[in-house]
C-alpha cells in the first residue's frame, strides 16, 4: 500500500512539473525585455503608406520613440536616425535569412542593445565619402528609363548620387537596383527606415519625414532632383 502511494505521489509531482514547466515556458514568451519602451505603438496596415509617394511600404517599419531614446541614451538626431534605419534594417535581414516573423522579447532586447552599441561606437549606415554636393533623386518620382537615363548620362560624374524611396526598405531597393542592372551606379541610399515623426528638436510632427541635412552634413551642398508636379515633403530641407 505504501509503494502504490509513493507512485500516486511521485506521478503527481511529475505531471505538476510539467505543467509548471510548460506555464514558464510559454510566458517566458510574452515577458518583456524592457526595449520596448523605446518604440513607438506599431501602424496598422491601412496607414503603413506614403501619401507623399503613393506606395504602400513594403515592410511595418518600427519607428522610435525619440525623446525617451535621447532622454536615456543622450543620443543627438542623427544617431537615433542611424539606430532606427540599422535596427529596422537588421531586423529585415534576419527575418528573410529564417522562417520567423517576429522576435522573442530577449531576442529583440539583444538587437537593440547590439544596434545601439554599433550606433554609439561610430558605425553608419550611410557612411558618405568626403564630397562638396550630392544630388537627392526621389524613387517614387521618377521612372525606372528616366533613372536609368540619369545613369547614363554622366550627371553623378561630379555629384554624389542618393536614391531615396518613401516606402522601400534598404533591402528591397538594393534588391530592385541589382534586378534593374543599377547596383553598379553607385547610388546611395536613404529608405523608409530613416524616416520618423519627430524633428530633430524632438517635436512630434505630422507624418513621417527626414531633416536630411542633419543626417548628411551640413556643409554639403544638398540639390533635390526635381520631377513635374511631384513635390517632396518628406526631406524637410534647412
Amino acid at each position: 500500500m505504501k509503494s502504490l502511494s509513493y507512485l500516486v505521489l511521485l506521478t503527481l509531482i511529475s505531471c505538476g512539473s510539467s505543467t509548471l514547466k510548460k506555464d514558464m515556458d510559454e510566458s517566458s514568451i510574452y515577458r518583456t525585455s524592457g526595449s520596448e519602451q523605446f518604440f513607438l505603438a506599431e501602424l496598422p496596415s491601412w496607414a503603413n503608406a506614403s501619401s507623399q509617394g503613393n506606395c504602400l511600404k513594403v515592410s511595418s517599419f518600427h519607428y522610435l520613440d525619440f525623446p525617451k531614446i535621447k532622454e536615456t541614451y543622450q543620443l543627438n538626431y542623427s544617431q537615433m536616425i542611424e539606430l532606427q534605419a540599422q535596427y529596422n534594417d537588421r531586423l529585415e535581414i534576419y527575418f528573410r535569412s529564417s522562417s520567423k516573423h517576429f522576435l522573442k522579447p530577449m531576442e529583440e532586447a539583444s538587437f537593440f542593445n547590439s544596434t545601439l552599441e554599433q550606433v554609439r561606437s561610430g558605425v553608419k549606415h550611410l557612411n558618405l565619402p568626403i564630397v562638396s554636393e550630392v544630388e537627392v533623386i526621389w524613387f517614387e518620382a521618377i521612372k525606372p528609363e528616366e533613372l536609368k537615363a540619369l545613369a547614363l548620362s554622366g550627371r553623378f560624374d561630379q555629384k554624389l548620387p542618393i536614391l531615396f524611396s518613401s516606402c522601400h526598405s534598404n533591402q528591397s531597393l538594393n534588391q530592385w537596383l541589382t534586378q534593374e542592372k543599377l547596383d553598379g551606379v553607385g547610388f546611395y541610399l536613404i529608405t523608409g527606415e530613416w524616416l520618423s515623426p519627430y524633428s530633430s528638436k524632438n517635436e512630434l510632427l505630422a507624418g513621417l519625414h527626414l531633416e536630411i541635412s542633419a543626417l548628411i552634413g551640413p556643409n554639403i551642398k544638398l540639390n533635390i532632383f526635381e520631377t513635374e508636379n511631384k513635390t517632396n515633403n518628406e526631406l524637410i530641407l534647412p
